[in-house]
C-alpha cells in the first residue's frame, strides 16, 4: 500500500486461502499489489516422489477448484505445472500485479512440484509493469474545452493520492484554473484538506450544481438514488479502470470515459492551462467563464469550516477526538504521521477535522472487509519505520482484526503503533443502514432492538497488552483525552504499541443479557 511494490504472501492450501478472508477483497478494491502463493494437496500416493501424500489431511484438503475461492478478486490465477517454468511464471505474476490498476495475483502448485530439483535459471529479472498513457489529442481537447468554459467545475476523486506525485499536479491544476476538489471515501490523501479549494468529503454534495464534472479515479462519485448531475452537465470519467468490470452492476453516465494514467492527464491539463497565459481561459473563447466566476463557485462549494468543539461535557464525542488528534499531529508529528482509518461511521466527522495534507499520510482499506486497519498498521510501520503510524478503528473493526494475533505479531516484529478505538459499545453501521431503508429504523428503531451491542465493560485494550505487551489506556472524560494521547505517543516512541480505548456514547441501550432473559420467558423482543 505504501511502497506500491507487491509483497509475497504464502498460505497453506485451501484452508490458508480461506483464511485470507476479506483481505483479498480489500486488496482488490484498494488496488494493492500482492503475490499470493498457495500449495495444493499432493497428487501422488505411492511414495516414489518427494512431496507425495504423507498425512490424512492431504485427502481432506484436496479440493477440486481451489483457485475459485479467490478468483473474483484476483487479477490473475495460475497453477504451476512444471518446476522448470517457475522463473517465467513468477515474472509474469509480478508484472500483472504491478500493472495499473494494481492488484493481487494467485499462484498454486502441488507439493511434488515445489519439491522438485531444478537448475537456477538464468534470468533477465522481473518484467516491468505495462504503462498507460494520457488522453488522446481529441479527448484532451474535449475535456479541456468543457473544463475551461465551465463556471462551476468540480473534480471528484478517491484513489489519486496512491501516487504521491499526482497530488502536486492536481493542486497545480486547481490553483491555475480555479477547480474545487472533492474527496469521497478517500483511500489516500488526494488533495490537501486545508487547501482553500478543497470541497469537502461529503458524497453527493455539489453534484447537482456543477456544470462540468471530472471523475478522477473514483469508484462511486455519487449515489444515483440521492443525486445526479444535471442532464446538461458534461461528466468525464478518467481512470486506470474506467469500466470497473469486476464490480458487476456499475453505471455512472458520462459524455466520455477514458482509460488513462490520471497523473499524465493532469500533466496534459496543466500544460493546457499554462498555454493560455496567466488566465483561466482559452484564447478568444467568448463563452468561457471568468476568473471571478470560478472564484465565486469555489467560495460557494468550499466545505464549511468545521468549528473547533471545546473539550467540555461529560461524554467524549467523535468531533472531540478529531480535534484532539489533529492537535497532537500538528504539534508533534506533522511530518511523520501516517493515519489509517477504519471507523466507518466516525470517519465523516473525523476527516474534516484532521484535514490531512501531506501525500502518503492517510490511507483507508479501499474495500469493506473489516479488520484491516490494525493489521495494515504493521505493514505500514515496516514500510516506513520512521513514521508514527496511527490506527483509528471502531470497536467492531478492532475485534474483527483479531487483536490477540495482531499485537503478538507487532511485538515480534518490533513495529510499535498507536491505536485509537472509537468505542461506542456496538456496531453503528447496521443501525444507519436500517434507518436508510426503513425511516426511523422501523420496529427496531422504535423499540431500540437492533441487536448490535457488545459489552461496554469489555477491556478491549487489554487484549493488546496480554498478547503483545502493548500499553493500554482508557479515555472516558473529555478533559483527559489530550493528556492520554500524549502519553500514548510517548509509549510508542519508547518502542511499545499503545492502544487507547475511547469511550463514546453507546449506540444503543439494548442489553443482550436482558434480551436473553426475555427470550427464555417467551417474550418477543
Amino acid at each position: 500500500m505504501l511502497s506500491r511494490r507487491a509483497q509475497l504472501v504464502l498460505v497453506h492450501v485451501d484452508v490458508g486461502t480461506q483464511n485470507l478472508g476479506s483481505s483479498v477483497h480489500n486488496a482488490a478494491r484498494g488496488r494493492i499489489p500482492a503475490f499470493v502463493i498457495a500449495g495444493l494437496s499432493p497428487v501422488t500416493l505411492a511414495g516414489d516422489k518427494t512431496g507425495t501424500r504423507t498425512e490424512h489431511i492431504h485427502f481432506t484438503q484436496d479440493t477440486s477448484a481451489q483457485s475459485e475461492i479467490v478468483r473474483p478478486y484476483m487479477k490473475w490465477t495460475y497453477e504451476l505445472r512444471a518446476a522448470q517454468a517457475i522463473d517465467d511464471v513468477i515474472a509474469r505474476g509480478f508484472q500483472i500485479a504491478h500493472t495499473e490498476p494494481q492488484g493481487p495475483v494467485y499462484l498454486t502448485g502441488g507439493r511434488e512440484i515445489w519439491e522438485e530439483q531444478v537448475k537456477l535459471p538464468v534470468t533477465a529479472g522481473l518484467s516491468p509493469a505495462a504503462c498507460l498513457g494520457g488522453l488522446p489529442p481529441e479527448g484532451l481537447e474535449r475535456v479541456w474545452s468543457a473544463l475551461s468554459q465551465a463556471k462551476r467545475p468540480l473534480c471528484i476523486t478517491s484513489h489519486l493520492g496512491r501516487r504521491e506525485g499526482a497530488v502536486a499536479k492536481l493542486v497545480a491544476l486547481s490553483e491555475r484554473i480555479g477547480l474545487p476538489v472533492q474527496e469521497v471515501s478517500p483511500q489516500a490523501m488526494n488533495f490537501p484538506g486545508d487547501h482553500p479549494h478543497h470541497a469537502g468529503y461529503e458524497r453527493n454534495r455539489h453534484v447537482e450544481q456543477s456544470d462540468c464534472i471530472i471523475v478522477l479515479e473514483c469508484d462511486v462519485p455519487w449515489l444515483p438514488h440521492q443525486t445526479c448531475p444535471s442532464p446538461n452537465t458534461p461528466v468525464f470519467i478518467i481512470d486506470l479502470d474506467p469500466l470497473k468490470a469486476d464490480l458487476g452492476l456499475w453505471r455512472f453516465p458520462s459524455v466520455a470515459s477514458f482509460q488513462a494514467d490520471p497523473e499524465q492527464v493532469l500533466e496534459q491539463l496543466n500544460f493546457c492551462a499554462g498555454a493560455v497565459g496567466s488566465g483561466y481561459l482559452p484564447t478568444g473563447s467568448s463563452t468561457s467563464a471568468s476568473a471571478e466566476d470560478r472564484r465565486a463557485w469555489i467560495h460557494a462549494v468550499k466545505a464549511e469550516e468545521v468549528p473547533k468543539e471545546p473539550l467540555e461535557g461529560a461524554i467524549i464525542t467523535v468531533p472531540m477526538v478529531g480535534d484532539a488528534l489533529a492537535a497532537v499531529i500538528d504539534s508533534q508529528i506533522a511530518d511523520s504521521a501516517v493515519v489509517l482509518m477504519e471507523a466507518p461511521t466516525a470517519a465523516p466527522q473525523l476527516l474534516p477535522r484532521l484535514r490531512m495534507r501531506r501525500p502518503g499520510s492517510y490511507f483507508s482499506s479501499g474495500g469493506s472487509g473489516l479488520g484491516w486497519c490494525i493489521n495494515a498498521a504493521i505493514g505500514a510501520k515496516l514500510a516506513c519505520p520512521d513514521s508514527m503510524v496511527i490506527s483509528v478503528v471502531g470497536d467492531g473493526s478492532y475485534l474483527f482484526g483479531v487483536p490477540s494475533s495482531t499485537y503478538w505479531v507487532a511485538h515480534a516484529y518490533q513495529t510499535p503503533t498507536l491505536t485509537l478505538i472509537m468505542n461506542n459499545g456496538g456496531w453503528n453501521a447496521p443501525i444507519r443502514s436500517t434507518d436508510m431503508v426503513h425511516k426511523g429504523g422501523g420496529l427496531a428503531g422504535r423499540v431500540d432492538r437492533y441487536w448490535v451491542t457488545i459489552s461496554r465493560d469489555a477491556r478491549l485494550a487489554d487484549i493488546a497488552t496480554a498478547a503483545g505487551e502493548a500499553v493500554a489506556f482508557v479515555a472516558e472524560r473529555p478533559e483527559a483525552l489530550s493528556d492520554i494521547l500524549h502519553q500514548a505517543l510517548r509509549s510508542v516512541r519508547e518502542g511499545k504499541s499503545a492502544v487507547v480505548d475511547i469511550r463514546l456514547k453507546p449506540v444503543s441501550e439494548q442489553r443482550l443479557g436482558r434480551l436473553r432473559k426475555l427470550t427464555q420467558n417467551g417474550t418477543h423482543a
